[in-house]
């Protein structure tokens, strides 16, 4: 349950259009983020999640930008 002026947690997504497969988000959050039968990233909802904090610092490393944040129905800028 969220308390009173807590933000509600990132949502996460992986533009598999964009990703290039390098891995560090998979390297970074294992369970999380995982390869797909393409090789592409992609999120596993039912994976150990990250804190928003190291998302942030995830999606800040992805070499093509795949990595998509919002908060609130609103992109999050990383």
């Amino acid at each position: 349950m969220q308390s009173e002026g807590e933000r509600p947690a990132l949502e996460v997504s992986v533009d598999t259009e964009e990703c290039v497969s390098a891995g560090r988000c998979v390297g970074a959050a294992p369970g999380f983020f995982v390869f797909d039968e393409d090789e592409l990233a992609t999120v596993d909802p039912d994976g150990p999640r990250p804190t928003d904090e190291v998302l942030m610092r995830i999606a800040r490393q992805c070499p093509s930008g795949a990595i998509r944040l919002r908060r609130d129905g609103q992109d999050v800028e990383v």
